[in-house]
């Protein structure tokens, strides 16, 4: 990994023009750790890659560290903070799951992801933007192309079907 400053024995630490520039446009906001550091979209990819695989084989701290890091360096990367979120609610975290499903939100509107475990873990707290949530996943992922996308299809027609069973029981004549 190169250094940022770079010194040898007996000469002062220096630092090229351009390093200079995107530390001072990170300090302004402009830009994000990654960007510094020069990470490609490839790279974090591949760590995101890895931070699956682990949650995945159930290495979930593991994960989270990764994710966490990747989100760290990219905070505007939605895919790694609804993959952290997921994260974060597979430890029961649920709180956090929720901020960063909604950071995710707030850069990609519609990200499955995010979307879909949001939306579940609004239901679950009794909430009505859990099934707004859930629509909206499916909404953009029509043909089911994500897990995510299916999970909140499924979802969505189990609730239909509950609320279809509950206005049937409503409607059935009281015997008196």
């Amino acid at each position: 990994m190169n250094r940022i400053i770079k010194h040898a024995e007996g000469m002062e630490p220096r630092m090229d023009v351009g390093t200079a520039r995107k530390l001072k446009a990170f300090a302004r906001g402009e830009s994000t750790w990654a960007e510094v550091e020069g990470m490609t979209f490839e790279e974090a990819k591949a760590i995101a890659q890895v931070g699956c695989e682990l949650a995945a084989a159930g290495r979930l701290d593991e994960a989270r560290i990764l994710f966490e890091g990747l989100v760290e360096g990219n905070p505007r990367d939605s895919a790694a903070r609804a993959a952290l979120g997921t994260v974060y609610q597979k430890l029961g975290r649920l709180d956090e799951a929720v901020a960063e499903y909604s950071a995710a939100l707030a850069r990609d509107s519609a990200n499955p992801v995010a979307l879909a475990n949001r939306g579940e873990l609004y239901l679950r707290k009794g909430e009505r933007q859990g099934f707004t949530d859930l629509a909206n996943a499916v909404e953009v992922d029509p043909h089911g192309e994500t897990a995510a996308g299916r999970r909140a299809r499924a979802l969505v027609k189990a609730i239909a079907l509950v609320a279809v069973e509950q206005l049937r029981g409503d409607a059935t004549p009281s015997s008196a």
